[in-house]
């Protein structure tokens, strides 16, 4: 698959400075970079909201109160926090 990319100036000098010290062509450098993005963010990707329910989930578990394990529990708080 064909993709094309606007690089600022400074972009373009560091990946073909980058491509010559290491010996590799430009698409092998950006498909290093981009399964290096990959792995830094953890794949499978997954979706904002879902990241988001995960997060509140593990917020609201760690409440004294009262443990939040279920999705009714989690729209009940949401709910509750931003009525409307």
């Amino acid at each position: 698959m064909a993709v094309s990319a606007r690089l600022g100036p400074k972009t373009q000098l560091a990946l073909a400075r980058y491509c010559k010290a290491h010996g590799l062509t430009k698409t092998e450098a950006l498909e290093r970079g981009i399964a290096l993005l990959l792995k830094h963010e953890g794949l499978p990707a997954r979706h904002p909201a879902y990241t988001s329910f995960e997060r509140l989930r593990a917020q609201l578990a760690e409440s004294a109160d009262r443990k939040h394990t279920s999705t009714d529990d989690l729209k009940r708080h949401l709910d509750e926090k931003y009525p409307g």
